[in-house]
This record gives C-alpha cells, sequence and structure tokens, in this order.
C-alpha cells in the first residue's frame, strides 16, 4: 500500500481511503459489527485512512473495528460536521470522540462547504476547531465540498490544513464548475500545502461501468494525497486493496447500480430538494423525484433529512 503526507499535516495516509457512507443507515444499513468487520478487513490490510461524518451514523462501527485494532491510534479519521456555531460544533466533536472512544480527531472537517460565504457563515464553528487544535484534541482542519469556488476560497486560508473535494473522471457532481476547473482549484490549494484527499471518485456508483479508468484518473492526479472508495462487504475491500496495491489484471466488479426510492408516503414537504448538495431532485404532482438524474451521486443526505423516512439510496 503506498502512503502519502496530507499536506502540510503530518499525517502519512494509506492511497486508499475508506469511505464509511456506504456502510451506514444511508446506505446499506449494516449493523456495527457488520459494519466494523468490512472496515477491519480494510485495516488489516494496510489502509489506514477512513472517511466518515457525524450524518452518516457509521461512528459505532468505526468503534467496532478500532477495538480489534492492536494500535487505533495510528488509524487516521477524517469526519465532518454541518455544526455552524461554536456551540453546535462542541457538541459535534465530544459526539465524534465518544461514539467512536477516541481521545484526538485526527481530522475534522466543516462539511459541504459552497463558497467563502458559507466559509464566513460556518466561522464560528471553524474558530472553535482550531482552538481545540490547539489544545491537541483535534490534529488538523478542514472542508469537504462539491464547489470548485469553496476549493479556491479555503486554498487562500492559512488555518485551513485539509480539502477534500469531489473529483471524478466524468465531472458528475461537481457544483460551479467542470471537472477541469475543479482540477484547477485542486492543483491551485495543493500548491498552498492543503492536505487534499478525493470524494466520489466513482460519481456514487455512475462510473462503475468504468471502474478501473476512474479510480486511474484519481491516482493519476499527484495532487491527491488519497482518494475515497466507498465500500459495504470485504469483497470489495480485497478487489480495491489489490488494484490500489497496483493489480492491473482484475475483473470488473459487480455494477450493481444504485437508485434513489421515494415510498408512496411521501408528502411532498422539499426537505429532501433543500438538503440535495446537487440540485438532482424536485417536487412533482407533490412528491420528491428525481428530476437530474446524471446529477444524483447517490449520497443518501435526501434521506436524512426526510421526516417521513419516505427516501432512501436502494
Amino acid at each position: 500500500m503506498e502512503y502519502r503526507e496530507l499536506g502540510k499535516t503530518g499525517l502519512v495516509v494509506s492511497r486508499l481511503c475508506f469511505g464509511a457512507l456506504t456502510i451506514g443507515p444511508l446506505q446499506r444499513r449494516m449493523t456495527p459489527k457488520e459494519g466494523g468487520e468490512v472496515i477491519s478487513r480494510a485495516f488489516a490490510q494496510g489502509v489506514n485512512f477512513l472517511d466518515t461524518a457525524e450524518l452518516y451514523g457509521t461512528y459505532p462501527h468505526i468503534r467496532e473495528a478500532l477495538s480489534r485494532v492492536e494500535r487505533p491510534e495510528e488509524i487516521v479519521i477524517a469526519t465532518k460536521s454541518y455544526a455552524p456555531s461554536r456551540e453546535r460544533m462542541a457538541r459535534s466533536l465530544e459526539q465524534a470522540r465518544r461514539e467512536m472512544d477516541i481521545d484526538v480527531v485526527p481530522i475534522f472537517l466543516l462539511h459541504e462547504q459552497e463558497s467563502i460565504h458559507t466559509l464566513r457563515g460556518h466561522r464560528p464553528a471553524l474558530d472553535y476547531l482550531l482552538e481545540a487544535k490547539a489544545e491537541g484534541i483535534v490534529k488538523a482542519v478542514g472542508i469537504s465540498t462539491h464547489y470548485v469556488g469553496a476549493v479556491w476560497a479555503a486554498a487562500e486560508m492559512p488555518e485551513i490544513d485539509v480539502i477534500s473535494p469531489l473529483i471524478n473522471l466524468t465531472g458528475i457532481g461537481i457544483q460551479g464548475g467542470t471537472r477541469d476547473e475543479m482540477l484547477a482549484a485542486i492543483s491551485h490549494a495543493a500548491r498552498h500545502g492543503k492536505g487534499i484527499y478525493a470524494m466520489k471518485p466513482l460519481g456514487g456508483g455512475h462510473l462503475l461501468s468504468s471502474w478501473a479508468a476512474a479510480l486511474d484518473f484519481c491516482l493519476q492526479q499527484d495532487d491527491l494525497a488519497a482518494v475515497a472508495v466507498g465500500m459495504k462487504s470485504v469483497e470489495e475491500v480485497d478487489h480495491n486493496v489489490r488494484y490500489f496495491n497496483g493489480e492491473r489484471s482484475l475483473p470488473q466488479p459487480d455494477n450493481n447500480h444504485r437508485k434513489l426510492h421515494v415510498e408512496e408516503w411521501c408528502i411532498g414537504c422539499g426537505s429532501c430538494v433543500a438538503a440535495c448538495p446537487n440540485s438532482a431532485l424536485g417536487i412533482v404532482d407533490g412528491r420528491a423525484e428525481v428530476v437530474e438524474p446524471s446529477s444524483c451521486v447517490f449520497c443518501g443526505y435526501c434521506g436524512a433529512s426526510c421526516p417521513e423516512f419516505a427516501i432512501k439510496v436502494i
């Protein structure tokens, strides 16, 4: 397994990052024991980097996996929160530490930043994380984003250590610009010393039919220290580890294409529409519906916002 330093953080991470969204309640809905087994499989094969978020509901799964590791402090965990204020970020940080049973959170990110304006709006939360970093409770702080403009903005902020942008072969899901414009922003941020790891390299599953080409595209971007790949089985872990270790004669993984399912009891409240970071949803004839299929990356954020539990990734 190849390892790289994540910017100037001093954190050395595996090029393959375990994306924990897929095992949680927003997607696969695995139990902590089941999810812990999948994560443990990755850890045992040299993956030392894991991406999660408060929204994903996977802290218990990660805690289970960490309990099986001889030196859990060597695992680099990145988590994220939407908290905009000091008080809410304080609760988010404490929740992460408590539910994963860790004293120090290696990386804490502001979740889904869109521009310099959202960064300014979340400044109290960022300041709290910076204080936590000074106290040694957090090792690095930063943002995750689907937006080209947010990468440019974060690159100019010396207090930002890490950026996790959406980038993939076709540019699916990128907001506020094209794939090449996102690559330009990433390159600029890397020159400013930011540690960068990619999200959605397979476009939420849309690029599974060109799995190898999609992964190669990200691996060929030298500015990316790591690539977060969602994995939901030990077979997927084994397959991805082998590919990241240089095996290029592997068979194409099963293309079990996901879809967004809306139950008949949807009340059309629009919460999911507001929660969708890619403007893929709309209300049609009183019910939620995917109106821009090419923009949906199956993140499941819409389901997390639904008060009626009427929408999910299947």
